[in-house]
């Protein structure tokens, strides 16, 4: 099973970069996910999933990072092979001012072979949800003008 999801943020390429790697700060932007460990391409990190933005607690469980090319992509592998194997990743691209990012997953195994035409849309929204968090961490905010009134 395929998800895909993207937002268009107006920042730059490595602020947008900045964000996705700094794991100590990734809950100031990301609802559902902590991770712990360092970004570098081949890292173990542990990856702890909330299912709703109120959860106190969730799942936890190891996480590889193969692919990391600054300010393009973050690929990461977690999961039970055969039950439910998670190849997630955020992709990077610059479009003029903006950066298009795209949060996507392949979903392999046991229980997505089942449940895949329950839970995508459910999924769907769960990629989602971080994107238009970061878009909205990252986007200045806007300063009252100054000044005298006519």
């Amino acid at each position: 099973m395929k998800i895909s999801t993207e937002v268009l943020i107006p920042a730059s390429l490595n602020k947008v970069w900045g964000a996705l790697v700094d794991f100590p700060r990734y809950r100031s932007w990301h609802p559902l996910v902590e991770i712990e460990g360092m970004a570098r391409e081949g890292a173990e990190i542990d990856y702890f999933y909330r299912n709703n933005v109120e959860a106190p607690r969730g799942m936890s469980m190891k996480a590889a990072i193969t692919k990391l090319q600054p300010a393009r992509e973050l690929r990461m592998e977690m999961g039970v092979k055969g039950i439910a194997w998670i190849e997630e990743r955020y992709l990077l691209i610059r479009e003029g001012t903006l950066v298009r990012v795209v949060h996507a997953a392949d979903i392999k195994g046991l229980l997505p072979l089942l449940a895949g035409r329950l839970f995508r849309r459910r999924l769907t929204e769960k990629f989602q949800l971080p994107l238009d968090w970061l878009a909205r961490h990252l986007t200045p905010k806007q300063t009252p003008k100054t000044g005298r009134k006519p």
